[in-house]
């Protein structure tokens, strides 16, 4: 299926969700509930470590950046890392997309909660293999102004070792993704406040989602 354009060499796809053979549980709720899929991680044989958030005022009302997070393929616009990305179902809970970067990783975005006007939850990794739940949040300051912020969960095995887990946890979500979270909120910032796509790296590299590398690209 041919790409379609979204800002300065950012591809945009949209495809057919890939047919499931087996029942796939994620855990739901509404963007506004914290309590709901914190309990369910038990269930799962999860539990979530320490959160990295990174968040920015921006001088453009609420709806105006909401417009900016719910269009599909709005990572083509607004993400400095984003080489490519595919749409698959959209908009609404179950909607569901996919992520390259310009160093070749790659992740499947599953929305799991979505709040008109306020945010949505995303988990990525399918069950029982996520990895991360990752919250967009938009909180109204003024009729004109809002903040924006992004926080991510890592998800832990439980059965995992205290030592394992604070490995993992330093390794994949320390300073590279706190500074990722930071160049992304400003994507977000930017593109809402002047309507022009966001750049590669526009906000900085990062060690791990902008250099390239043939180990990471997808097979």
């Amino acid at each position: 299926m041919a790409g379609e354009r979204a800002g300065r060499g950012t591809e945009v796809r949209r495809v057919r969700p890939a047919v499931v053979g087996k029942e796939v549980r994620f855990m739901q709720a509404d963007a506004s509930s914290g309590a709901d899929w914190k309990a369910g991680l038990r269930r799962l044989g999860l539990e979530h470590g320490r959160p990295l958030k990174s968040a920015v005022d921006i001088d453009a009302a609420a709806e105006e950046v909401w417009k900016a997070i719910s269009e599909p393929g709005n990572l083509g616009n607004l993400h400095p890392f984003c080489a490519a990305t595919e749409v698959e179902r959209w908009p609404g809970p179950g909607s569901r997309d996919s992520v390259t970067y310009h160093s070749g990783i790659r992740y499947q975005r599953h929305f799991v909660g979505w709040e008109e006007g306020v945010g949505y939850d995303i988990e990525l990794g399918d069950p029982p293999h996520q990895t991360a739940r990752v919250l967009w949040r938009i909180e109204p300051a003024s009729p004109e102004t809002c903040r924006f912020s992004i926080e991510v969960f890592p998800l832990l095995k439980s059965g995992l070792g205290e030592e394992k887990k604070r490995a993992y946890q330093e390794r994949l979500f320390g300073e590279v993704l706190q500074h990722y979270l930071d160049c992304v909120v400003q994507g977000v910032e930017f593109f809402a406040t002047t309507g022009e796509t966001v750049g590669k790296d526009q906000f900085g590299r990062n060690p791990l989602y902008s250099e390239r590398n043939p180990s990471r690209e997808p097979r």
